[in-house]
């Protein structure tokens, strides 16, 4: 049998009716050129979102993080484009949740760094000018 026949499109015979048992699976969609049925797919993007997430939180690259947002993004918009075709739409979720955390880590590292920039040239001007 070809991927193009499927069992499962055609309807039994007269008379008999199919039970629901192994190898008698309800049909998921997929594209024109590959089958209807068999194992959903992995997409990449989410794999690479989830990595880029949580990959700052172990190394400290918070630099990576929206990178990981964008990746996430990414991800969700192609599983949500073609329902059935892909599994792994939790890790793309966490890789954009990861990647949130991680981008408003970085924002307030940077803010803390401007503070302190800020305050030295506050101080080192004040203690230059009374001393």
């Amino acid at each position: 049998m070809s991927f193009n026949e499927r069992p499962q499109d055609q309807p039994p015979p007269y008379g008999q009716h199919q039970q629901q048992g192994y190898g008698n699976y309800p049909l998921q969609p997929g594209f024109p050129d590959q089958p209807a049925y068999g194992v959903l797919r992995d997409n990449s993007n989410a794999t690479i979102a989830l990595v880029l997430g949580l990959l700052p939180f172990i190394t400290g690259l918070l630099i990576l993080s929206p990178f990981a947002w964008w990746k996430g993004n990414q991800a969700i918009d192609e599983i949500d484009a073609a329902p059935g075709v892909y599994n792994n739409r939790g890790m793309a979720v966490g890789g954009r949740i990861a990647g949130i955390i991680g981008t408003v880590l970085l924002i307030l590292c940077i803010l803390a760094a401007l503070a302190m920039v800020l305050l030295f040239v506050v101080f080192a001007s004040s203690s230059t000018s009374s001393g």
